[in-house]
C-alpha cells in the first residue's frame, strides 16, 4: 500500500497551484471593491479584471477578443448553446453522441423552445469524422463539438473542421469546448476557425467556480442572466474578480509549462500502457496511444463493476474515476453506450497531471493487479 494517497483524477479537478493561491488571495485582499464602481478601489478591481481577461486571450488566442467571465464551462457551453444556438432565424444545432453533456442537456432543452437537434455518430474509440459532422451540419445554426474528448482523450481537428463548415454550413456558429484541450495542447492553434471557445479554472490548478467563454470578434451571443450590463449586457452580475485573477494566473502557468510536462505526460502514459497490457482483456486500452493527448486513458474493464474496481483501488489509496465526473452516479459510462460497447464492458479513466509521477504510475498497476479478478484460461 502507498504511503501515501496516488490521485489520478485529474481530468475531474486539480488541486490547486500556490502560484494561483497566491493570486487570488492577493485579487481577494486588494482588489475587492465592486469593479463596476467608479472610484479608485473599483477601477483597481476593474483593471485585475481586464489583466485577468488578457491572460485568458493570450492562453486561447487573442482573436477571441471577447471573454465572458461565467460560474464555469457548463455555464458557458450553455450560454453558447443557447445564446448563439437560438439567436438567429435558423435554429438547428449539432454536436456529437459523445459530447459533455452540458452541451448534450442543454440541446435537449433548445428542443423543448423549438428547435431541431442532430446528433453526430462517431467512430468505435470516439473518433469524430468532420466531415460527417460538417455534411450533418447543413442549414445548422451551430455546431458545438469538444477539442479533447473528457472521458476519452481523443482529439478533434477543429481547424479541419471549421473548413469544412465553410463549404457545408457557413452561417453556422462553432462553438468549441477545450476544458481538457488548456494546458495540453497549443490552444490558439487548435481552436482556429471556432467563434467561441469555453474553458474553466479548475481543470488547470485553480479554483472552482470561475470560468469563460471567448468569443471571437463581436460575436453577442443573447444572455441567459439579466439585471445588470456587467460585462457588456452578456451576463449579469458582479464579477468575480479573485477567481478571475487566480485562472488567469492557472492559464499562464500550464501554458508556460505545457512542453515540459507534455513530455513527461507522454513517458507516463506509455508506462501506463506498457503496465496494463499485462492484464490482458480484464483492462485495456480503449483508445490507442497517439489518438489521445498524453496523460488520459480510458480503460476498458471486464469482470467486474467499475464501482466495485475503484472501491478497491481506493483501499490502497489510489484514486480514478469511471469516466466524466459530472454523471458519476450513472451505473455505466454514457459514452461507452454510445460506442456500442457490450452491456459487460466498464470504463476506467486514469488521468494524470504536473505531479503524476513514475512511482504513482506503478502504485495504480500494483493495486490494479491486486483488484481485478484472476484471469481464467
Amino acid at each position: 500500500m502507498p504511503d501515501a494517497e496516488i490521485y489520478l483524477d485529474h481530468a475531474a479537478s486539480t488541486p490547486v497551484a500556490p502560484e494561483v493561491r497566491a493570486a487570488f488571495l492577493e485579487a481577494l485582499d486588494g482588489a475587492w471593491a465592486n469593479p463596476s464602481s467608479r472610484h479608485a478601489p473599483g477601477v483597481l478591481a476593474g483593471r485585475v479584471l481586464e489583466r485577468s481577461r488578457d491572460a485568458l486571450r493570450e492562453a486561447v488566442g487573442s482573436r477571441f477578443r471577447r471573454v465572458v467571465l461565467t460560474s464555469g464551462a457548463t455555464e458557458a457551453n450553455n450560454v453558447a448553446v443557447l445564446g448563439l444556438g437560438l439567436g438567429g432565424r435558423k435554429r438547428k444545432l449539432v454536436t456529437t453522441v459523445i459530447d459533455h453533456p452540458s452541451v448534450l442537456e442543454t440541446l435537449q432543452h433548445a428542443v423543448l423552445q423549438g428547435a431541431d437537434a442532430e446528433l453526430v455518430p462517431v467512430g468505435p474509440t470516439g473518433e469524430v469524422d468532420v466531415e460527417r459532422l460538417a455534411q450533418a451540419a447543413v442549414g445548422a445554426s451551430l455546431v458545438a463539438v469538444h477539442v479533447v474528448h473528457n472521458e476519452l482523450g481523443t482529439v478533434v481537428d477543429v481547424p479541419a473542421l471549421a473548413e469544412a463548415l465553410s463549404h457545408t454550413a457557413p452561417e453556422a456558429v462553432l462553438h468549441v469546448d477545450a476544458v481538457q484541450a488548456l494546458g495540453k495542447l497549443d490552444l490558439p492553434r487548435h481552436v482556429a476557425g471556432a467563434t467561441s471557445v469555453a474553458v474553466t479554472a479548475h481543470k488547470v490548478y485553480g479554483p472552482k467556480g470561475i470560468g469563460a467563454l471567448l468569443l471571437a470578434g463581436e460575436t453577442s451571443p443573447r444572455p441567459l442572466l439579466f439585471g445588470g450590463e456587467q460585462q457588456d449586457g452578456l451576463r449579469a452580475g458582479t464579477e468575480n474578480v479573485p477567481g478571475a485573477a487566480a485562472f488567469a494566473a492557472a492559464a499562464r502557468l500550464v501554458t508556460a509549462e505545457r512542453p515540459v510536462v507534455r513530455e513527461r505526460l507522454l513517458r507516463l502514459d506509455r508506462r501506463l500502457r506498457e503496465g496494463v497490457a499485462a492484464f490482458g482483456d480484464r483492462l485495456a486500452p480503449l483508445v490507442p496511444a497517439g489518438r489521445a493527448v498524453p496523460g488520459l486513458v480510458a480503460l476498458t474493464l471486464r469482470g467486474l463493476p467499475p464501482e466495485v474496481f475503484l472501491h478497491r483501488l481506493e483501499q490502497h489509496r489510489v484514486y480514478a474515476s469511471a469516466g466524466s465526473a459530472c454523471h458519476a452516479r450513472l451505473s455505466r459510462s454514457a459514452v461507452l453506450q454510445a460506442l456500442g460497447a457490450p452491456a459487460d464492458v466498464g470504463l476506467i479513466r486514469v488521468s494524470m497531471g504536473r505531479g503524476t509521477t513514475d512511482d504513482h504510475v506503478d502504485a495504480f498497476l500494483a493495486a490494479a493487479r491486486a483488484s481485478l479478478p484472476e484471469a481464467t484460461a
